[in-house]
């Protein structure tokens, strides 16, 4: 959104469409440097903006931090349910309606109507949840004898799954509201907001429950796991062109999508696997390939990518989603050393359970500090997966796990016996994960196409979004109440 001062103008670049001549150059030198004098309006009439000199990655950081009073009205709702319908069945449709409305409706407001109050709300809510933990006695039962069972499929994880799920399946509908905030849209070039965190919290989803690919049986079982992947982008594709849907080229290119970035990722990742001889080794293996990827984008490959060079053959038409490949893989690697060492122990005690959250929040600085320095280095660019926006992505991702961890496994866990249940919400869209974000897709089209959502006012959009919401998550619980796992 721009702010206009006295004398300059001090703004956002959000998806604004620039000549080869004006974009960033991609040199950490010139991260300081302004942008550009003037902008070209692009075909979709987005609004463009003028930058200054006085934009630098101060802003960014900014930005990047404010990311995540976004994101924890979903988790915070997902904690209030846990707390208020452990005790219902887990299929009862009336503890699906209470955990709907605890989750949906502060996801929906905090990206919509109510955004300038995330903060506010987390800090009221989050306070409500430690009252209602120690009214509820979970922490006297912690005691060095007791024994967590978290289980080969971790509630954190699982969670952490959720969350991407919910809160990238509202905001793809709620960004063509005008209520949506306009600095929370997809950068084309450098920049940090909400809508960038959406195919790099999918490819950690997906990285975090992932395994090292060993031999060639294991990549035979990951075709199989790709080629559905392969199959939705190429229909999405040619549906669009079919029926001349806006799709922004500069997104992923002309021809690519979100699936064929997660499918290839998939393929490409589980393949470079194979050099690694042990998980451990996940995380070195990430690191090198993230470094050559960052040096072939200072050397120009971020510049072009970013300029408007002619799209004349399948690779310049394609660019961006090609360009960022390297980088998804370096993420989804982290992710799955990641997850592969959080699930290390399924059975801790309680100075073990401490030692481990422990070494999750040294974790989780470090992925911070990593990520601020990155900032200041080489910007954050989700159109390339640089590093900044991988270490970025990390960190956010580290940092609710941390969350998921200490408030679901260790407040709310039961300390003996098996976990309890999550709620029932997180255990629809965690069994067809998939599933949800195909009808999260087709949702949003349909919605586009027939109530031009553009020219809604905010209760409609409130309204609008709720039902969305309701009908996509609603259908994949029918599937979950009758035992169907689709995808």
């Amino acid at each position: 959104m721009a702010h206009l001062g006295s004398s300059d103008t001090e703004i956002y670049h959000y998806d604004a469409c620039v000549t080869a001549d004006k974009c960033l150059l991609s040199a950490p030198l010139h991260i300081f440097q302004s942008y550009m004098e003037q902008a070209v309006c692009n075909p979709l009439e987005i609004q463009t903006v003028e930058k200054n000199s006085k934009y630098c990655a101060w802003d960014i950081l900014r930005d990047s931090l404010n990311v995540l009073p976004v994101i924890l009205p979903t988790l915070l709702g997902l904690t209030l349910s846990q707390l208020l319908c452990q005790h219902l069945p887990l299929r009862s449709m009336r503890r699906f309606l209470v955990e709907f409305l605890l989750t949906a409706l502060p996801t929906v407001c905090s990206s919509t109507v109510t955004s300038g109050y995330n903060k506010l709300y987390c800090l009221v809510i989050g306070t409500l949840i430690t009252l209602l933990i120690f009214r509820y006695g979970t922490w006297r039962g912690a005691a060095a004898k007791h024994c967590y069972d978290v289980g080969k499929k971790p509630a954190a994880i699982t969670l952490l799954r959720a969350t991407s799920y919910i809160c990238t399946g509202c905001v793809i509908l709620a960004v063509d509201f005008k209520v949506f905030p306009f600095e929370w849209r997809k950068n084309r070039t450098y920049g940090a907001s909400l809508m960038d965190v959406g195919i790099g919290m999918f490819v950690m989803s997906m990285g975090v429950v992932s395994q090292r690919a060993q031999n060639l049986t294991d990549m035979r079982r990951v075709v199989r796991v790709v080629l559905p992947l392969l199959m939705l982008g190429l229909t999405r594709t040619v549906v669009i062109t079919l029926i001349n849907y806006d799709q922004d080229e500069h997104e992923y290119g002309t021809h690519l999508n979100a699936f064929f970035t997660l499918g290839f990722t998939k393929l490409l990742g589980s393949l470079c696997s194979l050099l690694a001889r042990s998980d451990k080794q996940l995380l070195p293996l990430a690191l090198v390939i993230l470094a050559l990827h960052e040096f072939l984008l200072q050397l120009g490959l971020s510049a072009y990518v970013m300029s408007s060079a002619n799209r004349n053959n399948l690779l310049s038409a394609n660019r961006e989603g090609l360009s960022a490949l390297p980088g998804c893989i370096s993420l989804y690697l982290l992710s799955t050393w990641g997850g592969r060492w959080f699930k290390s122990k399924d059975k801790l005690n309680y100075a073990q359970f401490l030692s481990k959250l422990r070494n999750m929040l040294l974790v989780t600085s470090a992925s911070w500090l990593l990520a601020f320095a990155s900032i200041f280095l080489f910007g954050i660019a989700r159109v390339t997966f640089n590093a900044g926006y991988v270490s970025w992505l990390f960190s956010i991702g580290t940092i609710l796990l941390l969350l998921c961890s200490f408030l679901f496994e260790f407040c709310m866990m039961a300390p003996t016996g098996k976990p309890t249940s999550l709620p029932a919400i997180v255990e629809t869209i965690n069994l067809n994960g998939l599933t949800h974000f195909i009808l999260c897709n087709l949702l949003t089209g349909l919605v586009n196409l027939t109530l031009n959502p553009a020219k809604r006012s905010s209760g409609e959009c409130v309204a609008i979004l709720m039902l969305y919401m309701l009908a996509s998550t609603g259908m994949v619980y029918v599937l979950f109440r009758k035992g169907i796992r689709i995808a």
